[in-house]
């Protein structure tokens, strides 16, 4: 079976050190790839996944200094 799995692109798929969607969609994935599915992962370009990646941009946009997230609180 074919599968389009879509990742948001604020963090890499398959993170380290946190959870979230990211991490659920990476497990997901990779589970589909494992059972024999084709499937393409549409994420940020520094994501890893066993399946066939699509990156929307180049890296997380929260690691790019030229993006600004208007609702990050600053102190």
């Amino acid at each position: 079976m074919k599968i389009a799995q879509i990742a948001l692109s604020w963090r890499a798929c398959r993170p380290g050190c946190y959870g979230g969607s990211e991490r659920i969609v990476s497990y997901l994935t990779d589970e589909l790839v494992r059972q024999g599915h084709d499937v393409t992962l549409f994420a940020s370009g520094d994501s890893v996944s066993s399946a066939h990646l699509v990156r929307c941009v180049p890296m997380a946009l929260r690691l790019d200094a030229n993006v600004r997230d208007p609702f990050r609180i600053t102190c």
